[in-house]
């Protein structure tokens, strides 16, 4: 099982890129209102790199609510298992891209006064927002407003978890046929990717053998799109990704050849 799936994934291995995604302007929204984080690029201290992630349970309660002049930053974590919170309420300006920030004398926590910045972009409907973490780490987070449709972003923009991998044999009388392999079996066989508008990450564990787990591998890069066609540029060179859709662009096919992966959104 590890050596059938395994030739799949060096195949995507070779997608690695450092290219950027086209990006036609699909109209904007205000700045006011309130949002709440649909993907992240960060360091992970465990792992010493950077990747694309979903927001878990706790940070999907995450807000950032603006109004005129005030940036109320509703910061949910995990600790131990447990939702914690750290809001912070900010006056604020806005000027050439960046958000100023002070913190407001009303604000829950005890840092008044203390000022920040925050590098900005609004992009198709979603806030981009650029910064250094409490850890100094640089860090990216991609908003969506809440209430808004953002049915105009590309289909591969989600979360989408691996469903099975499809091979294709020849049996005995010299036939194609296509065996299928679902994730789950074993538990470790499992497969996510996390795209954003600017990059994705993959990540999957292969099985070792039928009772042990291999590790987690992680594979991130920026996409670019012309047409119906996905491409990595890498090195100068322009090359094809083997994405396609189905199922109203809930369902997505990763690769060519005798192996793909199925991932559902």
């Amino acid at each position: 099982m590890k050596k059938l799936i395994f030739s799949a994934l060096v195949a995507t291995g070779l997608l690695v890129s450092s290219c950027g995604k086209d990006n036609n302007d699909e109209g904007s929204t205000s700045l006011t209102g309130d949002w709440y984080t649909h993907s992240m690029y960060n360091l992970k201290e465990s792992l010493g790199e950077y990747n694309w992630y979903a927001p878990n349970q706790c940070a999907k309660q995450t807000r950032v609510e603006i109004s005129d002049k005030v940036l109320k930053y509703k910061l949910l974590y995990e600790e131990r298992g447990t939702c914690k919170e750290n809001f912070v309420y900010y006056d604020y300006t806005t000027s050439n891209g960046v958000f100023h920030l002070t913190v407001r004398a009303d604000s829950p926590a005890d840092r008044k006064g203390n000022i920040a910045t925050v590098n900005y972009e609004m992009k198709d409907k979603e806030l981009i927002l650029r910064f250094k973490n409490k850890k100094g780490d640089n860090e990216i987070q991609v908003l969506h407003k809440q209430g808004v449709d953002y049915s105009h972003l590309d289909p591969l923009v989600g979360y989408w978890r691996l469903t099975k991998v499809q091979r294709k044999t020849l049996n005995n009388k010299g036939e194609v046929e296509i065996k299928e392999y679902p994730a789950g079996n074993p538990t470790c066989f499992r497969g996510d990717i996390v795209a954003s508008s600017m990059g994705f990450s993959i990540f999957y564990t292969l099985p070792n053998n039928n009772v042990q787990c291999g590790s987690e591998e992680r594979k991130t890069f920026d996409w670019a799109r012309e047409g119906s066609t996905y491409y990595n540029v890498s090195n100068g060179q322009k090359v094809p990704m083997p994405f396609s859709f189905s199922n109203n662009n809930q369902t997505l096919s990763f690769g060519n050849g005798d192996t793909i992966l199925v991932f559902q959104k």
